[in-house]
């Protein structure tokens, strides 16, 4: 039986540059999830009787919304390098082509 042509979607290794930018996008990510961890764990009541602060009701809206920014923008992080990362590489294969054509990874499998 002749073995079985299979297009290769092998993923490279990131380059060394690429690899610090994943690193550090991740503990970017990692604090923001903990300062969001952090936001949403804070109980109102740390800050003396909640019936005579008038800020309670401001505090208690303001670190929900606060954890939510910090979670979503520790996505949003994880997105725009993933992005870039899968740019790069797509520009770097083009480029390894030397021709216009679309390198065969980077296809619909109906365009094949």
């Amino acid at each position: 039986m002749p073995p079985r042509t299979v297009p290769s979607r092998v993923v490279l290794p990131p380059s060394d540059r690429d690899a610090r930018r994943i690193k550090r996008s991740r503990v970017l990510s990692y604090v923001l999830v903990v300062l969001a961890a952090t936001a949403f764990s804070l109980r109102p009541e740390l800050f003396e009787d909640p019936q005579t602060q008038p800020a309670h009701a401001l505090l208690h809206g303001w670190r929900i919304v606060a954890g939510i920014v910090l979670a979503v923008a520790a996505l949003g992080v994880q997105v725009v390098v993933g992005v870039r990362w899968r740019a790069g590489l797509r520009r770097r294969a083009h480029d390894d082509s030397g021709d216009d054509s679309e390198p065969s990874g980077n296809r619909a499998p109906g365009d094949r």
